[in-house]
């Protein structure tokens, strides 16, 4: 009886126990009003603790059962799939995170959505007039998977570029270029954030190349060099530099059958379109690193004792896939009192050798002071290369004058003799600014290489004024208005 008294007492205080913790629940526990109140962002409570259970264990009869523990749902934020365009934040979802460095994005409603009409206006307008800079895609190549549904990220990627690129030369296209632009970064970052660095793509590496030049004439000069440096570095890791290192030849009979089998399938042409792309590609690169250089004084990215591409090869030849061999840029520019080769050289090719003009012109500015301490060598070693590079600016100057006029105007070999007026005055302005020493013979050469170029400088100067507003015919920019003086 003592044993059963005790028993009982023990289930009636365990009694006690459970009606305290259900009280004590159902005092946490919120009304039905309150549990159907919205958030602030208009979504419904559902998600809160409705009741909160105890943790004191339940008896049923001789065995103690334990409540569920309570489950806690976070808020998820959703992963935006690659092709849709992720829309910009007003405000951080993390405002704890500094993201005072990470670059400015363009905010968008929603994707643009390309007609088969804007297709194929932005197609046209790039071939019609960014191509001219640009040149480093073959039409018939591009157009076999330009309107695919299926074509890889990297294609997408150029393509949005290429329009980009594209629309900034039209007015018709300023507000969807503006979108466009906001698309290709996204999209080019996300690539990024994908795909592993073996599996860079050439159609990678031109997309940030016309980004930057987008950037560079039409947005932010700053942001433009910046993916200059993507695309220069993306170039770099796929070794475009050294596109025609020799190989060994074949050396068993199974690889010189293999190569015959190839040229009679037609995949040796294939394979050259391919290889001048990627030359282009390079020397397009080469170019902006040059004249972008030369604009700052900033040092060259590319190192031209380390190239081993050739030169790009004729616009007929590509434009037809027809194969032909072109000399390197050192057989070009070996000797400086040589005179240049009367070949017809293409307007790319031209410009290539102009911008390497321009960095040896930079280079030479650059160029610390000797340590020796007769400065009289140390001055005429300075006016032997500052005479040599005037005299290569000129020849490439006589040159451009003969195949560029008014008349009929050639848009990249304008924009390269620009560049090669820029170079003269660099030059004169390199006598000015550096001192050459103090002996009254190094002042003498000194004051001979400011009478030399005095006068090339004014010409220069006059020839700009000529060349710019010509320049500009060629494009269709919409006028920037003039700020209003108070």
């Amino acid at each position: 009886m003592k044993g059963r008294a005790v028993e009982e007492d023990l289930q009636a205080r365990l009694d006690k126990q459970q009606e305290a913790s259900t009280t004590e629940t159902r005092a946490f526990s919120p009304s039905p009003e309150e549990a159907n109140t919205d958030n602030e962002d208009g979504s419904s409570m559902d998600n809160e603790i409705q009741n909160t259970p105890t943790t004191t264990p339940i008896t049923t009869g001789n065995i103690q059962h334990w409540p569920t523990p309570m489950g806690f749902q976070f808020p998820m934020i959703p992963l935006v799939p690659w092709e849709c365009i992720e829309n910009s934040y007003s405000t951080s979802p993390f405002p704890g995170l500094d993201q005072s460095q990470e670059p400015a994005q363009v905010t968008m409603e929603a994707e643009l959505h390309i007609t088969p009409i804007m297709h194929n206006d932005l197609d046209q307008l790039y071939f019609d007039r960014a191509y001219a800079f640009a040149p480093i895609l073959q039409a018939h190549r591009y157009r076999s998977w330009s309107k695919q549904t299926n074509k890889s990220k990297q294609k997408t990627c150029l393509q949005r570029a290429m329009w980009t690129l594209a629309s900034s030369l039209s007015s018709q296209f300023q507000v969807a270029g503006r979108q466009l632009y906001g698309e290709t970064r996204q999209l080019l970052h996300a690539l990024e954030s994908e795909e592993p660095c073996h599996q860079i793509s050439i159609e990678q590496a031109q997309a940030w190349t016309l980004l930057a030049i987008y950037e560079l004439t039409c947005e932010d000069y700053h942001r433009g060099m910046m993916s200059a440096g993507r695309a220069f570095r993306l170039i770099q890791m796929m070794r475009l530099y050294e596109v025609d290192v020799p190989q060994s030849p074949p050396t068993t009979q199974v690889q010189e059958q293999d190569q015959w089998r190839l040229s009679l399938q037609g995949q040796v042409q294939d394979d050259w379109v391919d290889i001048e792309t990627k030359r282009r590609t390079f020397w397009l690169a080469y170019t902006i690193d040059r004249f972008t250089s030369m604009v700052d004084g900033l040092h060259m990215f590319f190192d031209g004792r380390m190239i081993r591409t050739r030169l790009p090869a004729p616009q007929a030849n590509f434009t037809s896939g027809r194969p032909t061999d072109t000399s390197f840029l050192t057989d070009m520019i070996r000797v400086f009192d040589r005179e240049w080769p009367d070949d017809d050289l293409s307007s790319f090719t031209e410009t290539v050798i102009v911008a390497t003009i321009c960095g040896q012109v930079l280079e030479h500015k650059q160029r610390p002071p000797s340590k020796t301490r007769d400065t009289t060598d140390t001055t005429y070693e300075f006016c032997r290369r500052h005479r040599s590079l005037n005299a290569l600016l000129a020849q490439r100057i006589k040159m451009l004058r003969m195949h560029a006029s008014l008349e009929h105007l050639d848009p990249i070999l304008t924009f390269t003799a620009l560049a090669a007026y820029i170079a003269v005055l660099m030059l004169y302005d390199i006598i000015e600014s550096k001192p050459l020493g103090t002996e009254a013979q190094a002042t003498q050469l000194t004051k001979a290489l400011y009478t030399e170029h005095q006068q090339q400088s004014l010409d220069a100067v006059a020839d700009i004024a000529l060349l710019v507003p010509a320049l500009g015919q060629h494009f269709q920019v919409p006028d920037i208005p003039s700020p209003t003086l108070d």
